[in-house]
């Protein structure tokens, strides 16, 4: 049974990047370029509003960013939930089944919001149909295909997946604001249902399959077995007993972290960079910086997990994030307004959006690839699921810490130094939980 050359296996990792990239590069990364184009039409809608005076028109505008961001969070929430049943959903259907319903939830809801116009509580209404769609084709049930079909490899295979989500995020984006500038929302989101409805129902149904045994192969790299593939008992260790272990909670708190310090500094890089002088151009190719970084950034990961393990990829994790909060601290020290020299100002800002771009690949590669390696194949979409709640409540909490200090100190000091010794509890949980789940993979 030969896994030389291009096998199935690599066309699953294909399926996974087209994915993540309508999933995740959708959801996430294409929201900022609504954000601002929702707040511009809502304020339009108000200032039509003979009935409000100047004062109170003055308190509903400035309410608008709150109100906008609630769709992602809604969003966001729903996806939660989704991601903790996605493991029964798949355990009582076929995967492929499964997940070409998700898609078809996901689409159907971007196309419902190129039907909301002005009116947010419409868009609040329809984001949990794409919040919930999302969470049965990204993290979850990628990073189970990724994990049964990979046994050698598997770093690699996660990080070339998961390079999706930035590929798709840096393309849709383009593409988005240019649907905008040309056309308006309702075209965009219309565009952005079809090219979901177009990229992810066909991926899960001609592509998508649970176990290399529907395809009568064995995972990649396996050693060759006497026994058929279709009676090869999974190993691993249940939720109900993982859940019980300090690996679980040090894993949850892993997980956390990394939506936290991530998507935290990720949501307000923008903001900075502009507060300590850049003007909104330079720190949009800052932003384009650390995408484009980024896709290395999940190859190089996947690589260093792969032949060093996840003690030495963790570490190098905190290393670059310790080296990006520095940059963060000395580019605002530096560049003082710009009043010192605006090139090596400038060259420090871009540095920095480099090496997070780095550092930034542990969101999607991170959770799937360490809870693998511990957890093994048994329960391992069930425990990812629940893994993934902790990831959700960081993903919505993260980027509100860093601007809620800004209120309060008219700086982003502390919350660079907060990020950068969270940084360093990550590692010490991570490889903690590792150390206390030893053998858990390989349960009968």
């Amino acid at each position: 049974m030969s896994q030389k050359g291009f096998t199935y296996h690599w066309l699953i990792v294909i399926a996974c990047f087209l994915l993540t990239a309508v999933s995740i590069g959708i959801t996430v990364n294409c929201f900022a370029v609504f954000t601002v184009e929702l707040k511009n039409i809502v304020a339009a809608e108000l200032a039509k509003d003979v009935s409000l005076s100047p004062e109170d028109l003055k308190i509903a505008e400035s309410n608008i960013p709150f109100r906008v961001q609630l769709i992602f969070t809604i969003a966001g929430l729903a996806y939660l939930i989704g991601s903790a049943l996605i493991g029964k959903v798949i355990a009582k259907f076929s995967m492929h089944r499964a997940m070409m319903v998700y898609a078809i939830i996901m689409a159907a809801g971007l196309y419902l919001w190129s039907h909301c116009g002005a009116t947010l509580e419409m868009y609040y209404i329809v984001a949990p149909l794409v919040g919930f769609g999302a969470s049965g084709i990204a993290l979850i049930p990628c990073g189970v295909l990724i994990n049964n079909w990979f046994e050698e490899n598997k770093g690699l295979a996660t990080g070339l997946a998961f390079t999706g989500s930035v590929a798709g995020g840096m393309i849709l984006t383009l593409l988005t604001q240019y649907v905008l500038d040309t056309y308006n929302i309702e075209t965009a989101y219309l565009t952005l249902a079809i090219i979901c409805a177009v990229v992810a129902i066909p991926t899960t149904i001609f592509i998508a399959r649970e176990h290399p045994k529907d395809k009568g192969l064995m995972p990649y790299g396996a050693k060759e077995q006497t026994v058929k593939a279709d009676q090869i008992a999974l190993k691993g260790i249940t939720l109900k007993t993982y859940i019980k272990t300090s690996s679980f909670w040090l894993l949850a708190i892993s997980v956390f972290i990394i939506s936290f310090i991530n998507v935290g500094l990720q949501n307000n890089l923008n903001f900075y960079m502009t507060d300590i002088g850049h003007s909104a151009k330079i720190a949009a190719y800052i932003l384009a910086v650390y995408f484009m970084v980024n896709m290395l950034g999940k190859l190089i990961l996947g690589f260093i997990y792969d032949k060093k393990g996840i003690g030495f990829g963790t570490i190098y994790i905190v290393v670059a994030w310790l080296a990006t909060a520095s940059l963060l601290l000395y580019s605002g020290i530096y560049s003082g307004k710009l009043d010192g020299d605006p090139d090596t100002a400038m060259g420090i800002a871009f540095a920095c959006g480099a090496v997070f771009g780095l550092v930034g690949s542990m969101t999607t590669v991170t959770p799937p690839y360490v809870t693998a390696r511990i957890v093994g194949l048994k329960d391992y979409a069930t425990i990812l699921g629940i893994l993934n709640l902790f990831y959700g409540i960081g993903l919505v909490v993260g980027p509100l810490i860093p601007a809620k200090i800004f209120n309060k100190t008219g700086s982003y000091t502390n919350a660079w130094i907060l990020f950068g010794t969270l940084a360093v509890i990550l590692g010490i949980t991570t490889i903690l939980s590792a150390k206390k789940g030893k053998g858990f993979s390989e349960l009968a």
